[in-house]
């Protein structure tokens, strides 16, 4: 009975929603083919098949499943061609990528059932084998797996099984367990929203890459309708009620091509599982329009882009073939139509710095007749002027989709010859450059003009052996163009099927005999002589182009709508007639002289209401001929090679001790470094080893010292220092009597405390040496030999009772 209200159930499709509800809240993980969104996108960066998208996207389970292109299918599209209430495989659409999932979204109004020869293979180009059902508000119904195993309990008993999905405790218990307990599998699923149910779903466990039950051998059961305790009828078939969708999944949504789909799809059980999951959310993205037909406008296949050439002072006009369309994919109920709609569309014609807009021309999508028609011709290029250019927009939008924008270049004459390969470049100081390396030029077609480009190296530039330094290298190229004339085009006339040039229009003639003329002004005419020596045959053309009358003004023969005839006033009939002669609108008269002897005798054949017709004269176009010059310019960086050069100032460097501060001070005023590309202030020089030099310490000290420039070469001297003692004065010894008393001030005030002397007692120690410490030079010598502390403290008495 659980059975049968399900399937009723599935049938009735549940209560209708509109398509897409909430999606889950927070952000939705992207699942793109092979993990890769080019691949979606079809951009080259895709290491893997290039698809293509289809716009339309599952949000579910906290992941976005986008599908690719071709794999989304409609049940208004199928056709039961049989009339047998299923649509088999041959009655739908295939798949253009079955690896990956297929969507069948039904939202007409009656349910459609999917049969199968071959266990849904024939359905999906190859089988998918985790199928998914989605009601009308996005609610998760049933979830069909062959591939992955899940944990399931039963909760009633062998006969008469209630599976359910196992708690994490059940899963514990039956891995630790040996033997397993009968009540636990783990085991391909089928599960389907049950509201009758204590869990809210009844489940079945499927077999291995079949969609029958686990427990039932097909082989011997032959009752499909005992297949599924789910499914009634064939569970092979796929029922997907009004408003319904289905996703089923490929070979690569799973396994390594793409881990994060894998993960999705094994947490679908659970997801149907858990009442609180929110329902899934079909979306579909609308289209910007596109075009079709603009790329045919292109002159020139070399060069990126639609360029469109204008032929130098001839007419020019944009054609009709250009198409905007896009697909409109639901109609003004919702319903999913997945029509192509031509749309109208404008074309801007710009300046060709795209800064002035020049004029706007309307394309309008005739339904009826299928056709564009278009507000106005193109005025705003002016093919008289070579080489000028300008920028064409065609422009499509739609309210949902948005707008697409597809810029061509227009020029007048020639697509303009270019260079290529021009950009900055770095060289090595002494190396030879070729400074015309990856430089080519063309004539804007493709032929390769390199070999005309001329150089212009800037002053004091030697691309054998080049100084540092940055140069600017010119180049230049002329290109001829020759564009032949066209000669003009005569006016003509035509009569008896044959075509002559018109020599004389609209000419107050003197004579008639050498000429074809033509006359469309009747007073010009009239003043013309039509001697007989001048003779021809006259004819008069109605406006339709038709003969009215011929006359003869040799033989006065008249042909009018009455025949052939001779007036017997021949003379006068003319003048009269000549005299009266009005032209129809669009009328005119043409001679034929008797001097054109084979034009003249095929007039005279002429009868009333023959075909004449005359063509104007055009005048031609000359030659024209034009240098076209183009000019570029690189950055040539010529790298600094060359370590600076140190020079040693003075190799038998001396200073006495005290002349300098410190150490680098000493050493650094013997050195100067010199470059050949830096200033000397821009070179960076220092003392890398000073050999413990102690500029009050005479001796001597090995220095080194480093000089660096800007590009980082790098050269090292080393030379000797030699520090010497100043010359002993006076006032040094009292200096350095000074700084040695400040130095031992201390210690003697310890020593003296620390042994309790007296100044008698210390008088004592030195006494016998008074006489012979009482000067300054004489302290000097006895504190320079003194050697302990008592010594130094018999002197520190004397020099204090010095006077």
């Amino acid at each position: 009975m659980k059975k049968v209200l399900m399937f009723l159930m599935l049938v009735m499709g549940l209560a209708i929603a509109p398509f897409g509800m909430n999606a889950a809240e927070g952000d939705l993980v992207d699942l793109f083919p092979y993990d890769q969104e080019a691949c979606l996108l079809a951009e080259n960066s895709c290491t893997q098949l290039k698809l293509g998208d289809s716009f339309w996207d599952l949000e579910f389970g906290g992941h976005r499943y986008h599908f690719v292109r071709g794999g989304v299918r409609y049940a208004k599209d199928f056709n039961d061609a049989n009339s047998d209430g299923f649509i088999s495989a041959t009655e739908m659409n295939s798949l253009q990528y079955n690896a990956f999932a297929s969507m069948i979204i039904n939202d007409t109004d009656s349910p459609v059932i999917l049969s199968t020869a071959n266990g849904r293979a024939d359905l999906t180009s190859v089988v998918q084998r985790i199928w998914t059902y989605f009601d009308a508000s996005g609610k998760l119904q049933m979830v069909e797996d062959q591939i992955f195993t899940y944990y399931i309990f039963n909760d009633g008993t062998p006969e008469a099984p209630d599976w359910r999905l196992a708690t994490a405790e059940e899963k514990t218990a039956y891995d630790a367990a040996d033997p397993k307990p009968a009540t636990t599998r783990v085991s391909h699923v089928r599960m389907k929203i049950d509201a009758t149910d204590a869990q809210g779903y009844v489940l079945e466990p499927v077999k291995y890459i079949a969609w029958t039950n686990a427990d039932v051998d097909t082989t011997t059961e032959l009752d499909k309708e005992k297949w599924s305790t789910i499914i009634v009828g064939d569970p092979n078939f796929v029922t997907i009620p009004a408003g319904w969708t289905t996703v089923s999944f490929g070979t690569n949504d799973r396994g390594s091509l793409n881990a994060k789909t894998t993960d999705f799809i094994k947490t679908l059980p659970g997801l149907l599982a858990n009442a609180a999951t929110a329902n899934a959310e079909i979306v579909y993205t609308h289209q910007a329009p596109t075009f079709a037909g603009i790329t045919a406008l292109d002159d020139d296949n070399t060069t990126a882009g639609v360029n469109i050439v204008v032929d130098y002072q001839s007419a020019f006009d944009l054609p009709l073939t250009v198409e905007a369309s896009w697909v409109n994919m639901f109609d003004a109920q919702d319903k999913i139509q997945n029509l192509t709609e031509k749309l109208d569309y404008q074309v801007e014609i710009w300046n060709e710095t795209g800064e002035t807009l020049l004029q706007t021309i309307d394309f309008t999508w005739d339904e009826v007749n299928s056709v564009y028609t278009k507000s106005a011709a193109v005025t705003a290029v002016d093919s008289s002027v070579f080489g000028a250019g300008y920028k064409a927009k065609f422009i499509a939008e739609t309210t949902l989709g948005g707008e697409t924008v597809v810029e061509a270049d227009i020029v007048v004459g020639v697509m303009p010859p270019k260079f290529a390969g021009v950009v900055n470049r770095f060289s090595d100081e002494g190396q030879y450059v070729n400074v015309m390396q990856g430089i080519t030029a063309d004539d804007g077609y493709g032929n390769d003009i390199t070999n005309t480009i001329q150089v212009t190296y800037p002053a004091g530039f030697n691309f054998y052996a080049p100084k540092a330094g940055v140069y600017q290298i010119n180049l230049q190229f002329t290109h001829h163009v020759h564009i032949p004339g066209v000669p003009d085009q005569p006016a003509t006339v035509t009569f008896k099927g044959s075509t002559y040039n018109v020599t004389k229009t609209n000419v107050q003639l003197t004579s008639i005999a050498n000429d074809i003329s033509v006359w469309t002004d009747v007073t010009t005419f009239k003043t013309s002589t039509f001697s007989w020596g001048s003779a021809g045959v006259i004819i008069e053309v109605a406006g339709d182009g038709t003969v009215i009358r011929t006359i003869n003004r040799r033989t006065w023969d008249l042909v009018d709508v009455n025949g052939t005839n001779t007036p017997a006033n021949a003379s006068g009939m003319f003048d009269a007639w000549l005299a009266g002669l009005t032209l129809e609108e669009n009328g005119y008269i043409v001679v034929v002289g008797v001097n054109k002897a084979t034009e003249y005798a095929l007039a005279r054949t002429i009868v009333y209401d023959d075909p004449v017709s005359k063509t104007e004269f055009v005048a031609g176009i000359p030659d024209f001929d034009t240098d076209i010059v183009k000019t570029a310019s690189y950055t040539l960086t010529i790298d600094d090679k060359t370590a600076p050069e140190l020079v040693v100032v003075n190799e038998n460097f001396k200073f006495e001790a005290g002349d300098f501060t410190s150490a680098n001070e000493a050493i650094l005023s013997n050195v100067i470094a010199i470059d050949n590309h830096d200033a000397r202030a821009d070179v960076v020089i220092y003392v890398s080893q000073n050999g413990g030099l102690n500029v009050n310490n005479p001796g001597t000290y090995s220095v080194e010292v480093v000089a660096e420039d800007q590009a980082g070469n790098a050269s090292t001297v080393t030379f000797n220092v030699v520090v010497v003692a100043k010359p002993v004065t006076p006032e040094i010894v009292d200096e350095q009597i000074d700084e040695k008393l400040d130095d031992k001030e201390q210690e003697i005030i310890d020593y003296i405390t620390e042994n309790t002397l007296t100044l008698e007692q210390i008088q004592d120690l030195i006494e016998g040496k008074e006489d012979q410490v009482g000067t300054s030079m004489a302290a000097t010598i006895a504190i320079s030999l003194s050697s302990s502390v008592v010594a130094f403290a018999a002197a520190f008495i004397i020099l204090r009772k010095r006077p």
